[in-house]
C-alpha cells in the first residue's frame, strides 16, 4: 500500500506539473489571469462549499445524483485540460470523452485511479495557474484546518465520505494493499476492505500550489512536488501506525510539507 500510494501520487504530480508547463508555453495562458485574495472571494467560496456540503448530507438522492454528475464533469474537464496542449481542441475533447467512457465501462480500480490521476491533474493545474503561489499556500493551509475540524470535530466529512462510497461516485484514489487489487471492481474492493481511500483534496490541493509556481520557476515547482510526496509518505506512516484504525485527516501533513517546500524553494532563490 505504501508503494502504491507513492506511485499514484507521483503520477498525478508528474502529469500535473508537465501539463502546467505545457500550458505556460502556450499562448492560451494569457487568458488565465491570477485571482486576487479578497474577503469577498473567500466568503463566496466558503458559502458555496458549506451549502453544497450541507445539501449532500441532508438529501441522499440529491447527493447520489449530484456526486455522479460532478465526478463525470470533473473528469471530463480535467482530462481535456491535460490533453489540450498536445492536440487540437476538438481532438482533446474526443479523447477526454473516450477516456471517461472507458473508465465507466470497466469499473476497475486501475482505470478508476488512472482517471482520478488525470482528472485531478487537470483541475489542479487549471486552478493553480489561476492563482498566485501565496493565495495557493493560504488556501492549502485553510483547507487543512477545515479537514481537521470536519474529520475529528464535526465528523461531517466522514459522513460525506460514506455517502460518496454508497453512491459509487468516488472522488479519490482507491489504493490497494496488493498489486492484484488494481484489477478488482471498485465496489468489490471496497466491500472486502482491500483498498484505502485517499480523497481528491488530499491529492489535488498540494498540486494547486505546485502548479501555481510553474509560471515563475519549474525548479521550484518540482521542489514543492517532492516535499508533497514526502508529506504523503508521512501521512501513510501515521495512518498505518494508528493504535486503532480510524478515518484520518490526511491533508495536514501533506499540506505542511508542500508549504515547507515552497518556503525552501523561495529561500534558495529557485
Amino acid at each position: 500500500m505504501f508503494a502504491n500510494t507513492f506511485a499514484l501520487y507521483a503520477l498525478t504530480l508528474t502529469v500535473g506539473i508537465l501539463t502546467a508547463w505545457r500550458h505556460v508555453l502556450s499562448p492560451d495562458i494569457g487568458s488565465l489571469a491570477p485571482l486576487e485574495l479578497t474577503w469577498s472571494n473567500a466568503l463566496v467560496f466558503v458559502a458555496v462549499f458549506v451549502l453544497f456540503t450541507s445539501l449532500l448530507l441532508r438529501f441522499r438522492r440529491f447527493a447520489q445524483a449530484s456526486l455522479a454528475v460532478f465526478l463525470l464533469a470533473a473528469l471530463l474537464v480535467g482530462a481535456q485540460f491535460v490533453f489540450a496542449p498536445w492536440f487540437a481542441p476538438w481532438v482533446s475533447v474526443v479523447i477526454a470523452l473516450m477516456f471517461v467512457f472507458v473508465v465507466w465501462l470497466t469499473g476497475r480500480v486501475l482505470t478508476h485511479d488512472l482517471a482520478i490521476a488525470i482528472g485531478i491533474a487537470g483541475i489542479s493545474c487549471l486552478l493553480g495557474l489561476s492563482l498566485t503561489p501565496l493565495i495557493a499556500a493560504v488556501l492549502l493551509a485553510l483547507m487543512s484546518l477545515y479537514d481537521i475540524i470536519s474529520v475529528y470535530r464535526t465528523r461531517h466529512m466522514v459522513a460525506l465520505a460514506g455517502t460518496m462510497l454508497s453512491s459509487g461516485a468516488i472522488f479519490g484514489f482507491l489504493v490497494p494493499a496488493r498489486p492484484t487489487g488494481f484489477f478488482m471492481r471498485n465496489m468489490d474492493a471496497l466491500k472486502r476492505r482491500e483498498v484505502m481511500l485517499l480523497g481528491s483534496g488530499d491529492i489535488g490541493l498540494p498540486l494547486v500550489l505546485a502548479a501555481s509556481v510553474v509560471p515563475t520557476s519549474i525548479a521550484a515547482s518540482i521542489v514543492v512536488a517532492g516535499f508533497s510526496l514526502a508529506g504523503v509518505m508521512m501521512m501513510e506512516w501515521l495512518f498505518t501506525h494508528q493504535k486503532r484504525r480510524a478515518p484520518m485527516a490526511a491533508l495536514p501533513p501533506i499540506a505542511m510539507m508542500a508549504i515547507l517546500g515552497y518556503v525552501v524553494a523561495t529561500l534558495l532563490g529557485l
